[in-house]
């Protein structure tokens, strides 16, 4: 099995005419809890949370806010992250400051097929390292994520209280800045089953990691996703009068 996942992958790198570089593999999972709770008729808090072993740590807040069609949608927040550095053997050690904000836009659709696209920009704000060890100080990038969502709804195909859903998510981050920290360039692409019943979403699924730390060398980190998004109402006695899908809350 994982030898057919590598070709896969080796196949998407290729035909992304990047198979001039020297790559690794690595193999992760990544956990995540996502909610998101109706304040108002539009606004909703957001709060998140992933983790991938011995990589990161990140938890984030923020504010959304839903016109009254819900197909410009807009969030502001803050997010701190706990990650790994060379010599940490593997522990979360190193603190990040991330205040961020992101738009997305959903194409009208009536049809089970949708797509959206994301927009999102990170300050990042990162220890700085020397030699791989914890150094004073933290030096400050930009990071500009482009996404773009692609949902089927399947329906009720496994029961009446069910519903069934499969996105393809793909999104290119790139930094700039002053600061020395980061890659210049990733790639993500993330294959999803949801199973959504009340006011969860339970999504299983894989994604692959294109990190391009040179010209020459990069890294693919490939390995499954569990999620749990979870939206809820605050206003008694009204109905929910928008969603979020668990592609508005993807790291």
């Amino acid at each position: 099995m994982m030898r057919f996942i590598k070709l896969l992958i080796f196949c998407f790198v290729f035909h992304s005419g990047i198979a001039q570089q020297e790559f690794s593999f690595n193999e992760e999972v990544w956990w995540g809890v996502m909610t998101s709770a109706q304040i108002s008729n539009r606004l909703a808090v957001w709060n998140d949370a992933h983790f991938v072993n011995e990589l990161f740590f990140i938890y984030r807040t923020g504010l959304t806010y839903h016109p009254k069609r819900d197909n410009l949608v807009t969030t502001v927040g803050y997010g701190f992250l706990k990650l790994g550095t060379p010599n940490s053997e593997g522990s979360l050690i190193r603190p990040e400051h991330r205040p961020w904000m992101q738009t997305i836009y959903r194409v009208p659709s009536t049809k089970k097929l949708s797509t959206s696209f994301r927009f999102r920009y990170d300050a990042r704000f990162i220890q700085n390292l020397e030699a791989g060890n914890l150094t004073d100080g933290f030096s400050f990038n930009h990071r500009w994520r482009f996404n773009n969502a692609l949902r089927y709804a399947w329906g009720n195909v496994i029961s009446k209280n069910t519903r069934f859903t499969t996105t393809m998510l793909n999104e290119a981050l790139f930094r700039t800045g002053p600061g020395p920290n980061g890659v210049r360039h990733e790639h993500r692409t993330h294959f999803l089953g949801q199973l959504g019943k009340g006011n969860f979403v339970y999504s299983l699924g894989y994604v692959i990691r294109y990190i391009n730390t040179s010209p020459t060398v990069a890294r693919i980190n490939h390995g499954p996703v569990i999620w749990v998004t979870i939206n809820l109402n605050f206003m008694k006695g009204k109905l929910p009068t928008f969603i979020e899908y668990p592609s508005d809350h993807v790291d």
